[in-house]
C-alpha cells in the first residue's frame, strides 16, 4: 500500500464491487479511460477481476476511506510485438463526482515514485487528445507528450480519434 498526504493506494478486494460501479457507470469517466461503462453489480464484479490481473490500485480517499477510482502500471508491447522490459504504461479512472481536486495527479505522482524505486526506468500513457484534464494531469506529473498517431474510436469504430503517448522518465 501507497500513502500520500490524502489518498491511501492499496490492492482491491472483493469488497469493492460497489465503489467500482459508482465510478465504473459513469459514462464520462468509462469513455475517458477507454473502457465500456459498467451497468450492474455483476459487470462490475467482472471489472474488478480485471483489475485485480492487471495489479491496478484503488485509490481511497483518507479523510472519507471511500473508494474513488483506480490506478497502475502495466506491460506493453513494443511495435514488433515484444514485450518492453525497461517501461510500464500507466492507467487510471477517477469518480467524476471526485474530478478537480488534484487526486489524480497526486496519485500518479505517488505511483511514478514507487516505480522508480522498483527500477523501473520510464512509464507512458496513452490519451485521447480530447481529454484535456487527463493531459493536465499527466503533465503536472512530469510526462512529457512524445507522439501522436489517429487510432480507430473504440466506441465508434467507423471513426478515428488522435491519440496522444505520454512518457516519463524514472531513472
Amino acid at each position: 500500500m501507497m500513502e500520500t498526504d490524502r489518498l491511501k493506494l492499496r490492492p482491491f478486494t472483493s469488497n469493492d464491487a460497489m465503489a467500482v460501479l459508482a465510478y465504473g457507470s459513469q459514462t464520462t469517466v468509462a469513455r475517458a479511460a477507454n473502457f465500456t461503462s459498467l451497468r450492474t453489480l455483476r459487470d462490475a464484479r467482472s471489472f474488478l477481476a480485471a483489475l485485480q490481473r492487471l495489479g491496478m490500485l484503488a485509490i481511497v480517499e483518507k479523510e472519507t476511506d471511500k473508494l474513488v477510482g483506480n490506478i497502475g502500471a502495466f506491460p506493453f508491447l513494443s511495435p514488433t510485438g515484444s514485450p518492453v522490459k525497461a517501461g510500464l504504461e500507466v492507467g487510471y479512472a477517477l469518480n467524476q463526482d471526485f474530478w478537480g481536486r488534484g487526486y489524480m495527479t497526486e496519485a500518479l505522482r505517488a505511483l511514478c515514485q514507487e516505480l522508480a524505486v522498483q527500477n523501473v526506468q520510464f512509464v507512458r500513457a496513452r490519451v485521447y487528445a480530447n481529454n484535456q484534464a487527463s493531459i493536465r494531469v499527466l503533465e503536472k506529473a512530469g510526462f512529457h507528450r512524445q507522439k501522436e498517431r489517429q487510432i480507430l474510436d473504440v466506441f465508434k469504430p467507423d471513426q478515428q480519434v488522435l491519440e496522444l503517448l505520454y512518457v516519463k522518465m524514472l531513472t
